[in-house]
């Protein structure tokens, strides 16, 4: 059953005051180009102190453009002139923010982030580069931007146990810590190394979001022996947990010597029988 598209607004999640002008498909750029304004005499919501119904000032980037999702196989992209507003009751003059961007200074769209981070969870930026036809530093900030801020926002209050692991981020011994509160499936920090120091940096960041690390009472790690002595002195309170995988591991290597010794000792016999 086919639908009839008749308000192309909605397909596009624009909302009033602002509406589509037009829709040109680029056919030697292979791009759709989606061309967006406001009515005249619309006002908009100050973006420095959120007073409703200023004025447009001025038009502070006649053809700002955002990168959408895919339409069908091709690049799709926004374009709207960006206006400010000199608000009467803070003074300020700011752009207006968009409804389809995070931000207004924001080169793609909010959709288009979201796809971004999807995509990040599964693949490595330089193939989601290849696949977006974007440059992978322009991807980054999407990352960058969505994590700080969550980064930022982030309570630490209610952490009782963590958990620490640690791997390469680069080819070589380039080391990184990762610590996580096994409960909630979050990420407390990460420190560069893998020495007791970086329990330290850990407390450190616990406390500063609202943690207290007189209430950890767990503790997961690998039988590294700076990660046990970092554990020691920054949570002294907390029973230490070896990751169950290290010591199936330091078993096995214990039966395999055993085996090895055996083997050995029973050739001597045989040689000497």
């Amino acid at each position: 059953m086919g639908i009839e598209i008749k308000d192309i607004n909605k397909v596009f999640h624009i909302q009033e005051p602002w509406f589509i002008e037009s829709c040109i498909f680029d056919e030697i750029r292979e791009q759709l180009d989606v061309y967006v304004t406001f009515h005249e005499g619309s006002t908009f919501t100050c973006s420095n102190c959120g007073a409703k119904s200023q004025p447009v000032y001025d038009i502070a980037d006649y053809n700002r453009t955002w990168r959408h999702l895919n339409f069908m196989e091709y690049p799709c992209y926004i374009h709207a002139e960006l206006p400010r507003t000199h608000c009467d009751q803070c003074g300020k003059i700011h752009r207006v923010r968009v409804s389809w961007a995070i931000k207004d200074r924001a080169n793609f769209t909010t959709l288009f982030d979201a796809w971004i981070i999807t995509l990040a969870k599964d693949m490595p930026m330089n193939a989601i580069s290849r696949l977006t036809g974007e440059h992978d530093t322009r991807l980054w900030r999407i990352l960058h931007y969505y994590v700080d801020h969550a980064i930022e926002a982030q309570d630490l209050s209610n952490v009782t146990m963590i958990s620490v692991d640690e791997t390469s981020s680069k080819k070589g011994h380039n080391y990184i810590s990762i610590f996580m509160d096994p409960e909630k499936k979050n990420v407390i920090h990460v420190a560069k190394g893998k020495d007791s120091t970086t329990w330290k940096e850990c407390k450190e960041r616990l406390e500063s979001k609202g943690g207290d690390a007189s209430k950890i009472t767990e503790l997961c790690m690998d039988m590294s022996p700076a990660f046990m002595k970092g554990a020691q002195e920054q949570f002294p309170n907390a029973a230490i947990t070896f990751d169950k995988f290290h010591v199936i591991k330091a078993v096995n290597e214990a039966v395999d010597k055993v085996r090895r010794d055996e083997q050995k000792s029973c050739g001597l016999k045989m040689k000497t029988t």
